[in-house]
């Protein structure tokens, strides 16, 4: 199997997943759990992004190799080849379980529970890893829905119960507290994984650890964190026009090493100078969209 992962700032630092409530009163509900150091960030929050996709633009615009190319990681050859016969869960669970999950894949005597929306299943991510201590992990498997027919009961809309094992050739993705991992076993050749941006500290500035113009894409470059920032933005907001607020800044800390670089106020800054304040959409989430496209 292939292992991928975007930049660490920290293994070992466990994140305090106490809400924070004043994001959410500014109406940024889908931040509740980015905690509230000034660059902080935690991997399994990716899997939230998956769900805003599915909430903003509806399920059946959530496309999980696009989902993955955004964060820098390999996109799933199985994905492809299943289209509509796929069906896309989400498991949550502890770091340490994690690691016996990647190995031999989901089981329990009670059945294993999975969600459609990474948003249930993160709930369960953040309960375990406080109450055990052994990190926070979400688990992204594929099925085809054509050959599980009848092993899994309906627990709600969103969730399932199956009553056999998931094999580890199931698994395409774990989310650690600090990377995301692909477990599949072959490779999409499109879309392709959008690249790191590598900087260091210098004479109390961020800069880029290549010398400047740093290539961005074939046809645009930047010389500055603030430069990448415009960049990256601009490419999040044009790939997916109306975006919620964990979308961008969960494709920017997956690209981006180290975290440390970039403050959450400089995020919120560049998305009000491009984007104006955001809207309120469904379910009180605020959205954006580039101000010169209607926002």
């Amino acid at each position: 199997m292939a292992g991928e992962e975007f930049p660490n700032p920290g293994a070992d630092a466990e994140v305090d997943w106490q809400k924070n409530d004043r994001l959410v009163r500014k109406g940024f509900k889908d931040l509740a759990y980015l905690p509230k150091g000034r660059s902080a960030w935690n991997a399994t929050l990716s899997a939230i992004a998956y769900s805003a996709r599915r909430h903003v633009a509806g399920p059946e615009a959530a496309d999980l190799n696009l989902w993955a190319a955004m964060h820098g990681c390999t996109p799933t050859a199985r994905y492809v080849e299943l289209g509509e016969r796929g069906l896309v869960l989400w498991h949550g669970t502890t770091g340490a379980r994690a690691e016996k999950i990647r190995e031999h894949g989901l089981a329990h005597k009670r059945g294993v529970w999975a969600a459609t929306d990474p948003r249930i299943a993160h709930g369960f991510t953040r309960g375990r890893s406080a109450a055990f201590g052994a990190g926070s992990a979400m688990v992204c498997f594929l099925i085809d829905k054509h050959e599980w027919d009848g092993r899994a009961q309906r627990e709600h809309v969103e969730i399932a119960r199956f009553h056999q094992s998931i094999p580890a050739e199931c698994i395409e993705y774990i989310l650690w507290s600090d990377r995301i991992e692909f477990c599949g076993e072959r490779k999409a050749r499109a879309p392709k994984p959008w690249g790191t941006a590598r900087f260091k500290r210098s004479g109390g500035q961020w800069v880029p650890r290549s010398r400047p113009p740093v290539h961005f894409d074939a046809q645009r470059a930047y010389r500055n964190l603030d430069g990448w920032l415009d960049l990256s933005l601009r490419r999040i907001l044009a790939t997916f026009g109306t975006v919620a607020a964990v979308e961008v800044f969960s494709a920017l800390y997956a690209t981006i090493d180290p975290w440390d670089a970039l403050e959450h106020r400089r995020v919120f800054e560049a998305l009000e100078r491009l984007c104006g304040p955001g809207r309120l959409g469904r379910g009180g989430t605020r959205t954006f969209r580039l101000a010169d496209e209607g926002a």
